[in-house]
């Protein structure tokens, strides 16, 4: 996906790891007889599950409802044999059916940072699961904190099939309703900081509103002389361009969607990396604590 800003900074509220390592209560839209409870309820069954040795054998598969912010989609595939997990694969797909282990610049990316490749930290996952036969006791791997979470919940979701031997996949919602806010945490050299509202109704995007203020709580989008010296210059304005990006992503679902507005180059990347900060470390997990983040351009 096109991102020509990327968030660098910490959440200053509230510790980034313990959200990305916690877990939440997502629910499991499963589409059969699977009970509806959440991730953390899934857990909980598949422990007593694997305690009981009540797995019906076959292949069950847990995948999120939606595309990720990067435009993946996480899954998991449990293979069940004599009643235990014999084997749990792990990936992220595309609309086109590419794997993400098989990206280079992402593997290329991981290695550096993890001295691993994704499908090695993947596969560690798949691994601990079958030697302790519960999604709940996994834990995560060093450098990918958010992937883990992702798998543990995946797995619950399928282990929850395959306690009746429901081999339709275990859909689990991607991100959990509510409301969402997060802003820069400082203000631009003009005085004014990027500021974004998002809501999650029905585990899509609902709403969002995106705006500018300054230092006297004066919105950007409400200052008719910043309209006035802007709108010759660039051929927009701030409560144009907001609106724009806004219903882009309403109607489009997917950042990776939204166009760049003409003559709000900057504006348009703010608005990207907010959103796709709400999305990924906020609105998967629920938290909706106010969060300020560092933008570099």
């Amino acid at each position: 996906m096109k991102k020509s800003m990327k968030i660098v900074g910490t959440v200053l509220i509230l510790a980034l790891a313990l959200t990305a390592c916690g877990g939440n209560n997502k629910e499991a839209a499963n589409n059969a007889t699977t009970s509806n409870n959440g991730s953390n309820d899934a857990a909980a069954t598949t422990n007593n599950s694997a305690a009981t040795g009540t797995y019906q054998d076959g292949t069950y598969k847990g995948i999120y409802d939606r595309k990720d912010v990067r435009n993946w989609t996480a899954y998991v595939e449990v293979t069940v044999k004599d009643g235990k997990i014999e084997k749990a694969y792990y990936d992220y797909t595309n609309e086109n059916g590419d794997l993400r282990t098989n990206d280079e610049n992402y593997t290329s990316a991981f290695k550096a940072a993890n001295k691993m490749t994704p499908r090695e930290a993947f596969d560690q996952l798949g691994g601990k699961l079958v030697e302790v036969q519960d999604a709940a006791k996994v834990d995560a791997v060093t450098g990918a904190t958010h992937s883990s979470r992702n798998f543990n919940e995946l797995a619950a979701a399928a282990l929850e099939h395959a306690k009746t031997g429901d081999t339709s996949d275990a859909i689990v919602n991607l991100y959990e309703d509510g409301t969402y806010k997060v802003e820069a945490d400082a203000f631009d050299d003009h005085g004014w900081k990027p500021q974004l509202e998002l809501t999650i109704k029905d585990h899509k995007v609902d709403s969002v509103a995106f705006d500018y203020v300054n230092e006297e709580g004066k919105l950007k989008t409400e200052d008719a002389d910043y309209k006035a010296a802007m709108e010759p210059k660039s051929g927009t304005y701030p409560a144009k361009y907001t609106e724009e990006l806004e219903k882009q992503l309403v109607d489009k679902q997917l950042i990776g969607d939204v166009d760049a507005i003409a003559g709000a180059t900057t504006s348009s990347n703010n608005f990207s990396a907010l959103v796709e900060y709400a999305l990924d470390d906020m609105a998967e997990v629920g938290d909706m604590e106010l969060k300020a983040i560092k933008i570099e351009e």
